[in-house]
């Protein structure tokens, strides 16, 4: 098992990028499926990489030059690459490297020139442009002395002109990523010298860097200035941001103030935003403006849960300590900040804020105090104490403090089964609208009209169907004009009476559902419920239906079950609208920003820049090259969003919205604890989409959604040194610990569905709905998974291994709707 785990042990491996932090590990767009078995190891990768590079790529270039076929051309005008099949064959994409696709993109962008023209081309061409090819291979995997080395040979090759700018840009690039600024500023100087459009503001921003490491702050910041200059590129923000910065460092205070400030308007939620906040604290007080520096860093330390919070609290601790004009933190200050860390799941530091906030007043009102120490214990789950803790404010005068406190009271009383309590507790939060302590605001906005459900839903969960089915129907009655949960309430009081056993009763309520979002379901348990002949009818109809795909899946396996064939797919959805022919031509600029910066081996610059495209409005007529390109670049997540926000569905789009990233990685660690690693992929569809840095309210982080607490146990099994929780953005921590996790849990449950339930849920709960329903066929027992969040992600995780089994050319998910669920076997609890 230890032979498993070598990433997680000793210094971090592989390529970094230039601003320290790790390199994604390459992605292929679509992995190798079981019939082809294993994907090759890295020697494997490397040595088939290494035949088409060099002399004999920049022949193979020169010789495609030469061949009279017109190039496809995209709706903006762009070539695209016509050399390889699997471009144009979204399931056969080669298992390359990164650097192999900084290659491609090279070779897009020079053949693309007016002046490498189909014509005999001489030998110094042919060694500049595999020069400039293997630059940018090399600097993409993370191999900056092979870069400039490259770099080196295509510049003797062609050292005047357009040429040699280029060939001086990827030395100083190279240099610039092997840590040695002097000389990177140097030669992008001589790159800079003609314009490179459009990778000039990057190249900019690159010497802007290499100059600041240099000592020369002032040069760097008028350069970060120009590279900052159009706001529709994403290197500006990280431009203006790191010229204030450049101009502290310079002495000029309180220009920097300005730049600062500027910048933080226009991008106040920019992840370099926080790291600003601080560089303008310190340009305000060298400037002399100690009471901006103050509550600049002030207001920082009060956004207790970033990281640069506990910088800008030292900061002022120092200052203070040396005489400085910083107040002590008021009590005030403390509960701000034990607010916004239980808004954002971090419970344990609010309690020490809380704790704090006594000691600095300790005549603060204890009804604010309580209320946030009740909601902190709801997040740790001790819900009991936090009951404890809230009831003596349950009539507080103050609406916030009363609201919060019966919020506590009724998690507390639902999950001790008192149903009455809690249903009469929710009735009340539902009442008021005032605002809660610790809730984050899209909670806020939705907390009336969850309150009022729960108080109907409540009897359903607590198995007193005749009264849910009252109970819920009312509701529906009561809130059809303004709730969106009256489907959901239809739909239980339907499943209410399923559970009587009143099934003429529940197919009239399910015919109630016949539109809206649970018309698939209803078509389905209608189906279900159905006797002879119109069963079969109406199971196909639910199987064609392909809105919903789990009830689809169902309906096929009970149908395959019974000997009747299923239907084919339904027809490729059309996209919302038809895509324009042509992209504005703010779009086309910018993706020939990203293509170019992808050709000098700046992979993750130009995915940069293709996200900053997806956020604007010209996105959707771009989609498909945005896709293409970030695909070609290894990215799984904006092909992805781009498949499923904005193009219709075809072999290539469903291989965009159903990627197989890591796949040097991912397969083996599934395979090492006896996880399919279809499921795996499914699993991290949902979770993050694909992301590698997200981190849910609830404090779940990286590609599989894992809290660290839970990622230090998992490693401890393992016999790994703590440290993990920390590391859970990088791939090849979280991809590993997430499939050992699935694997404990497959050991200890039978059915997928149940593992499903007990991985978004934990397995405590999921132990005891497989316990308390054993011997329930699969289809009712999803159905009965009271946390609505789990229910939903149980059947979307299986509709998507499904998918992906099929994509692989693999049987179906093994998925029987008829299947008894087993009860549990002892194993993890955590």
């Amino acid at each position: 098992m230890a032979s498993t785990w070598t990433p997680l042990t000793g210094p971090a491996a592989g390529p970094r990028r230039r601003d320290g932090a790790p390199r994604p590990p390459p992605v292929q767009r679509h992995g190798p499926s079981p019939r082809h078995g294993a994907p090759p190891s890295e020697v494997e990768r490397l040595e088939a990489l290494a035949r088409p590079t060099g002399g004999q790529a920049a022949r193979a270039i020169s010789r495609s030059r030469m061949q009279p076929v017109k190039a496809p051309t995209s709706p903006l005008g762009v070539p695209l690459p016509t050399c390889p099949e699997s471009i144009r064959t979204p399931w056969a994409y080669p298992a390359s490297r990164r650097g192999g696709r900084a290659l491609l993109a090279c070779a897009l962008l020079l053949t693309a020139r007016p002046a490498c023209a189909a014509r005999s081309v001489p030998e110094p061409l042919t060694d500049w442009l595999a020069g400039i090819g293997d630059a940018a291979q090399a600097l993409a995997g993370g191999q900056a002395d092979a870069s400039a080395a490259a770099a080196r040979r295509a510049f003797s090759a062609r050292p005047r002109g357009a040429a040699g700018a280029r060939a001086q840009a990827a030395l100083g690039l190279a240099l610039a990523d092997a840590g040695q600024p002097a000389d990177a500023a140097e030669a992008l100087e001589v790159a800079l010298a003609p314009a490179i459009a459009p990778a000039r503001p990057h190249l900019a921003f690159v010497r802007g860097q290499a100059l600041l490491a240099s000592g020369e702050p002032h040069a760097a910041a008028r350069l970060l200035e120009q590279a900052g200059a159009d706001p529709r590129l994403a290197v500006a923000r990280r431009a203006r941001f790191l010229a204030g910065e450049a101009l502290v460092e310079a002495g000029l205070a309180a220009e920097a103030v300005a730049t600062l400030d500027a910048a933080l308007r226009a991008w106040p939620a920019d992840p370099a935003a926080p790291a600003a906040r601080l560089a303008l604290g310190r340009a305000a007080r060298a400037a002399g403006d100690e009471a901006r520096a103050v509550e600049t860093w002030r207001a920082l330390w009060l956004e207790a849960d970033l990281p640069q919070a506990r910088s800008a609290g030292e900061l002022l601790a120092a200052w203070r300590a040396a005489g400085g004009p910083v107040p002590l933190a008021s009590a005030d200050d403390h509960l701000a900040r034990a607010e916004r860390l239980v808004a954002t799941a971090r419970p344990d530091d609010a309690l020490q804020e809380l704790a704090a906030a006594r000691e600095a007043d300790p005549e603060v009102p204890a009804g604010r105090v309580e209320v946030l120490r009740a909601a902190a214990l709801v997040g740790l789950g001790r819900h009991a104490e936090a009951a404890r803790v809230a009831a003596p404010f349950a009539d507080d005068p103050d609406p916030r403090v009363q609201r919060s406190a019966r919020l506590a009271l009724a998690r507390a009383a639902a999950r001790a089964g008192r149903v009455d309590e809690a249903s009469r507790r929710y009735r009340e939060v539902a009442a008021s609208e005032a605002p809660i302590a610790g809730l984050p605001e899209w909670r806020q906005r939705d907390l009336g009209d969850e309150a009022a459900y729960l108080a109907a839903w409540l009897h359903y969960d607590a198995g007193d169907y005749r009264r849910a089915a009252t109970e819920l129907d009312a509701f529906a009655r009561a809130y059809r004009r303004t709730s969106r949960r009256v489907d959901e309430a239809l739909w239980f009081a339907a499943w209410s009476r399923y559970r009587l056993g009143r099934t003429a009763d529940a197919a009239r309520a399910l015919a109630r559902l016949s539109r809206g979002p649970f018309a698939d379901a209803a078509a389905y348990w209608q189906g279900r419920l159905a006797k002879d002949p119109r069963r079969r009818a109406r199971l196909l109809r639910a199987a064609a239906a392909g809105a919903d795909p789990w009830y689809a899946l169902l309906a096929r396996a009970r149908l395959e079950a019974s000997g009747v064939a299923s239907p084919p797919p339904p027809p490729p959805a059309a996209p919302p609208r038809p895509l324009p022919d042509a992209a504005p031509a703010a779009a086309a600029g910018q993706l020939a920003v990203a293509a170019e910066l992808m050709g000098l081996g700046l992979e993750d610059e130009g995915l940069d820049e293709l996200r900053q495209l997806a956020r604007g409005g010209a996105v959707r007529a771009a989609a498909p090259l945005v896709a293409q390109l970030a695909a070609h670049a290894g990215d799984a997540e904006l092909p992805f969003r781009m498949a499923r926000d904005f193009l219709g569905q075809s072999a290539r789009t469903l291989r965009w919205s159903h990627p197989e990233p890591y796949p040097e990685l991912l397969p083996a660690r599934a395979r090492a604890f006896g996880v399919d690693p279809a499921l795996v992929l499914a699993v991290m569809r949902r979770e993050s989409s694909f992301r590698r840095a997200v981190r849910s309210g609830a404090g779940a982080e990286g590609l599989l959604q894992l809290r660290p607490v839970t990622a230090e146990r998992l490693a401890a099994l393992l016999g790994v040194p703590g440290g993990v929780g920390d590391r859970l953005d990088r791939p090849e921590v979280n991809v590993a610990l997430g499939a050992h996790y699935l694997g404990l849990l497959g050991a200890r449950f039978a059915d997928p569905a149940v593992v499903l339930a007990a991985y978004n849920a934990g397995p405590g709960p999921a132990s005891e709905w497989a316990r308390s329903r054993a011997g329930m066929p699969l289809d009712a027992w999803v159905e009965c998974i009271p946390y609505r969040e789990t229910r939903q992600y149980v059947k979307v995780v299986l509709s998507d291994w499904d998918v992906y089994r099929r994509l692989s050319g693999g049987a179906p998910a093994p998925v029987d709707p008829e299947r008894p669920v087993a009860a549990p076997a002892p194993g993890v609890g955590f």
